[in-house]
């Protein structure tokens, strides 16, 4: 295999033995190389069959990343794999793109606040903390330390290795907006290690892809139970209305009562 294009020391393009044009990446295999000369197979890691503009786009983030960044991704990468996590190769370019985005950022000093990172500390607990320690391994090879919301933004390329991205978003908007009048009508803060506060997310974050996937309960209906809890609170009444609106108005989506009466279960449990 000769290479064709030399990106950097860890990055060439050459014709695999199948015949198809690929980009392989591996530590080292395009050190002091040029255009005509023999790769080292034992060398190759990852071998990507890229196409039409994704593979125009990658060709020229290759062009430019640092091979300290390369380094770190692959690192995140393989952290990632151990962890279960299969990446795809376009979850792999997005990452590559994001964290030679970031240091350029941080470098120039523009903060890129993430409004979603306290939702994804709730709901992706496992994607978070893989993030933080990919805020470790940057530091470690390119030496720049970046923020936490950076850990946010790296464990939402995670979440949309398993879920649709725009899901996976949808989501995070659901349980903010949702989150968010709770805490407004009740005039509370919620502790995120508290056990009810934890269920209440937990509930709402499955509420939310059964609003997405269109598959809601069926409305049996609760009774007494539904009129008890719902006088339980004085603000019970104002809090499910909000949310329903809410619901209604940001995803056309209308709660019906079984729905309410489990929201409710949670609402009475936490205040």
């Amino acid at each position: 295999m000769r290479s064709i294009k030399v990106f950097n020391n860890n990055a060439v393009s050459t014709v695999m033995p199948d015949g198809r044009e690929a980009i392989v990446l591996g530590k080292g295999i395009g050190f002091n190389k040029r255009p005509g000369d023999v790769i080292s197979e034992r060398l190759i890691e990852k071998v990507y069959y890229v196409q039409n503009e994704m593979q125009t786009k990658f060709l020229q983030m290759l062009q430019d990343v640092r091979p300290d960044v390369m380094e770190a991704a692959e690192r995140i990468i393989a952290m990632a794999e151990q962890d279960g996590f299969s990446l795809s190769n376009q979850a792999t370019i997005s990452l590559i793109d994001h964290i030679s985005f970031a240091i350029e950022r941080q470098s120039s000093g523009l903060a890129l606040p993430n409004l979603l990172l306290s939702e994804t500390q709730l709901l992706y607990r496992r994607e978070y903390a893989l993030g933080l320690r990919s805020l470790g391994i940057i530091r470690e090879c390119c030496g720049v330390t970046l923020p936490d919301d950076e850990a946010g933004y790296i464990a939402l390329h995670l979440i949309a290795i398993s879920v649709d991205q725009n899901a996976a978003y949808d989501i995070l908007k659901f349980v903010k907006g949702t989150l968010d009048i709770i805490k407004e009508t009740y005039n509370v803060t919620l502790d995120s290690e508290n056990i009810d506060t934890m269920r209440l997310i937990t509930h709402l974050k499955f509420l939310a892809q059964r609003i997405f996937q269109n598959s809601s309960w069926e409305d049996e209906g609760m009774g007494g139970m539904y009129e008890m809890l719902i006088d339980y609170h004085p603000k019970n009444r104002e809090c499910l209305a909000r949310l329903d609106e809410y619901c209604r108005s940001a995803f056309g989506y209308a709660l019906n009562q079984q729905e309410k009466f489990y929201l409710l279960v949670h609402l009475t449990k936490g205040f």
